[in-house]
């Protein structure tokens, strides 16, 4: 998922200040992947066109997939996004709020996709 700033990443600690202030000032939205329980970075992007075209690509090269569900924090794009996603992936495609732990971290403007690899 995309990421829209770290500054919530700071607020808990996740990330430092030096690190939350550079990104910011160069507009880098930083990019999460979950695989298989374990989050690590997927990438960095300077624009968030860039960072969610970045995670459409992703969803694309995994090939066949299901269970396709778009999970967001307050974003006003997210119908533009799944509708990349349907480019794709002819499937339903559930649409959500992220959950208040993740979005605690993350905080306004995170979008992200969630599926099954087939």
């Amino acid at each position: 998922g995309a990421l829209d700033t770290l500054e919530n990443l700071k607020k808990n600690g996740r990330i430092g200040g030096a690190k939350a202030l550079l990104a910011s000032a160069l507009a880098i939205k930083p990019i999460i992947t979950v695989k298989d329980g374990k989050v690590a970075e997927g990438g960095k992007q300077r624009t968030r066109s860039k960072a969610l075209e970045f995670v459409v690509e992703q969803f694309r090269n995994d090939g066949a997939v299901s269970n396709v569900a778009v999970l967001h924090a307050e974003c006003s794009d997210v119908d533009a996004f799944v509708a990349r996603l349907r480019e794709t992936y002819k499937g339903d495609i559930v649409v959500g709020n992220i959950g208040s732990v993740i979005g605690s971290h993350t905080g306004p403007g995170t979008i992200g996709v969630t599926y099954h690899v087939a």
